[in-house]
């Protein structure tokens, strides 16, 4: 009996070290919504946003390259694409308009010299 118990209390301390070295999600309730934090396997943030009760993409959400650089900033409202969402891929910024989960316009972006762009926050 008592090595049972020895063998599954190692068990039990494997699997505890073990999930803390995954990357599992982070979550936090902000009032209505929930914040989640998604994260690649080496550590760096995978996505980042908020939902709804009722698990609907709320606000504003954005999704990472597993090196760190930024992929997309998104919005959504209840589920819903909507506003000005911003593209990265291979040094190339892409601006698109959502309007109830239609694309209403895209274009590439190029930066003013000497003007701040999301690039640089």
């Amino acid at each position: 009996m008592k090595n049972i118990l020895f063998i599954i209390g190692l068990l039990l301390l494997s699997t505890t070290a073990f999930s803390q070295d995954s990357k599992t999600p982070k979550t936090e309730i902000k009032g209505d919504l929930t914040e989640i934090t998604l994260y690649y396997d080496n550590g760096e943030i995978m996505q980042h946003g908020f939902y709804d009760k009722t698990g609907e993409l709320h606000g504003g959400w954005e999704s990472y390259n597993n090196d760190g650089t930024r992929k997309c900033v998104a919005f959504y409202d209840k589920g819903v694409k909507v506003g000005t969402w911003f593209y990265w891929n291979k040094g190339i910024k892409t601006k698109v308009i959502y309007e109830n989960n239609v694309i209403k316009s895209i274009e590439e972006v190029t930066p003013e010299l000497g003007k701040p762009t999301l690039d640089d926050h």
